[in-house]
């Protein structure tokens, strides 16, 4: 029996450790000012417009804490749309920018300590610290600031219903703004598609694959007939499973609970315990042992992947697009349907992104002195005329209209890509942002023309019912947290230990009783009540 360094009692020796960080941390948080901003709430200052702008009549200033990609401006006051954005509403921001690779640490120190910002703004706040922090006071309940004045927000929330899901916690309160992806932009909704190269199918006088056996004699054919390739390859292992998830009936309610998913039985379970999981493992365990799967898939990275691609050594891959990453080798490639184990089976693709593409990128604290003020401004990035500034910047400067679509003035990108070109006119760049995304203004590599084509070859087949990620207590927070980090870790290294042979796929029944071993059962658990509370 193969045994594993995990136990219960490392389990519980990390509870004592989190619960003993959670306890000090709680120091820092929910001082007097809540009282205050509530009563700013419950009293509006006669400098604000309820409705309309600009929101404030005397300018005023607001504090963030800000993630600053390095995809991004150095000083997003000198971008035009939050210059624009200024002189629409009369508030100026102070940013506080804080560069990606120390923002986290940053956040949690100003947490800890408490003296913190008005507005954690794409910094990321796990789930977890938004349900400590909230109950602790220090992140303010949204609820009636988004009833009484973000009427954009409301009207997203009404249309796609799983934004309110997804960002009620449960103790019934909103504590985050939320990250939408429009459900009509199919490349934000179908991400991850699988690729293969049509030049080389006629090549080879082969059709289309639709079952993985004609899936593999297609990879086969790839290594024997083209020298040096890679025939399934990708930037790491997680676009290849996600391609396949559907193929095997897993991840049934789409990407975004993690690896949680229903059984047979209506009941949560985990899937890479399962049972088709351990199928799916097989399949790959047989492509790698033929030199079909990329031999280093678990040491790559995404800038070895474009290269592997642009010098045409790729026979498949799972990405949103490969124009996008290998240029005009790119073109070469079309989407697949989704695979069936066997011919006459149903297609399935669960490979799909909720409406509610990320939380915790924008929280209130109890030491905002402008609740009103901050709700309405982030509102206007809800609606069309902020969303458009966010991404496509100004209107005339970065984009125009173009037979009734914006499109970005052609001379900008003269010489460089999208994100060198809108830095000096956009905010979203780098990510993390609550915002409302569509095909209409989002212009990355997901709404191209190729990953919106890919994505029609898989939306027939597509789940309908999309779980947006769960939320929990801070108490189930920090025991799923705990137990999940170990479980998360156990199951990376078994994954490449079965993929490429260093661990034989009969010791599976070891490998779930090792899962028991680290606590799976309480962690089923925690999501079980999280799902049935949301039911």
């Amino acid at each position: 029996m193969t045994r594993s360094p995990f136990t219960r009692r490392t389990v519980l020796a990390s509870s004592a450790v989190l619960a003993s960080s959670t306890a000090l941390a709680a120091c820092g948080g929910g001082g007097d000012e809540g009282g205050d901003t509530a009563e700013k709430i419950e009293n509006p200052d006669e400098n604000i417009n309820p409705e309309g702008l600009p929101i404030v009549e005397e300018e005023i200033t607001i504090s963030f804490m800000s993630r600053r990609s390095n995809a991004s401006a150095e000083d997003w006051n000198e971008v035009a749309a939050a210059q624009t954005t200024q002189e629409l509403t009369n508030i100026e921001v102070d940013w506080g920018l804080v560069n990606e690779e120390a923002a986290i640490e940053r956040r949690n120190l100003l947490l800890t300590s408490g003296d913190y910002p008005e507005v954690f703004y794409r910094t990321g706040v796990p789930s977890g610290d938004i349900a400590k922090y909230g109950e602790q006071g220090t992140f303010i309940p949204l609820n009636d600031l988004i009833e009484k004045y973000m009427p954009n927000l409301t009207a997203r929330m009404e249309e796609y219903p799983a934004l309110r899901t997804g960002l009620t916690f449960p103790d019934g309160n909103i504590y985050s703004l939320p990250g939408i992806y429009d459900p009509t932009s199919l490349g934000l909704r179908y991400q991850t598609k699988f690729w293969i190269r049509q030049d080389w199918l006629d090549q080879f006088g082969m059709a289309t694959p639709e079952t993985l056996e004609e899936y593999q004699a297609y990879l086969e054919e790839v290594a024997a007939s083209i020298e040096g390739s890679i025939p399934l390859g990708g930037q790491d292992m997680g676009s290849i499973l996600t391609s396949l998830y559907g193929t095997f009936g897993l991840a049934n309610h789409g990407n975004d609970a993690g690896l949680i998913d229903l059984d047979a039985d209506g009941k949560v379970r985990y899937f890479p315990a399962s049972e088709e999981y351990r199928d799916l493992l097989s399949f790959l365990a047989g492509l790698y042992s033929k030199g079909l799967l990329q031999q280093d898939i678990f040491a790559t990275d995404a800038a070895a992947f474009s290269a592997n691609g642009t010098e045409g050594l790729l026979g498949s891959c799972g990405v949103q697009t490969p124009s996008g990453y290998f240029g005009k080798e790119g073109d070469n490639y079309v989407a697949l349907k989704p695979l069936v184990r066997n011919a006459g089976d149903e297609p399935a693709w669960h490979a799909v992104r909720s409406e509610l593409s990320s939380i915790g990128n924008f929280v209130m604290t109890d030491k905002s002195e402008h609740p009103i003020e901050i709700a309405r401004w982030m509102d206007f990035w809800f609606g069309e005329e902020g969303a458009k500034l966010f991404f496509l910047g100004v209107e005339g400067e970065s984009y125009e209209e173009v037979d009734g679509r914006d499109e970005l003035i052609p001379e900008l990108l003269e010489d460089k890509t999208v994100d060198e070109a809108l830095k000096p006119y956009v905010l979203y760049l780098g990510g993390w942002y609550p915002g409302w995304a569509t095909d209409d203004w989002f212009r990355g590599v997901e709404t191209s023309e190729q990953s919106t084509e890919g994505s029609k070859v898989v939306e027939p087949y597509a789940l309908k019912e999309v779980w947006p990620a769960f939320t929990f207590t801070a108490e189930e927070s920090q025991q799923i947290t705990t137990i999940g980090n170990d479980i998360s870790k156990y199951a990376e290294e078994s994954l490449a230990a079965f993929v490429t042979g260093d661990r034989s796929l009969d010791e599976w029944d070891d490998h779930v009783a090792t899962f028991e071993q680290i606590g799976l059962a309480d962690f089923v658990a925690a999501h079980q009540t999280a799902y049935e509370r949301r039911s």
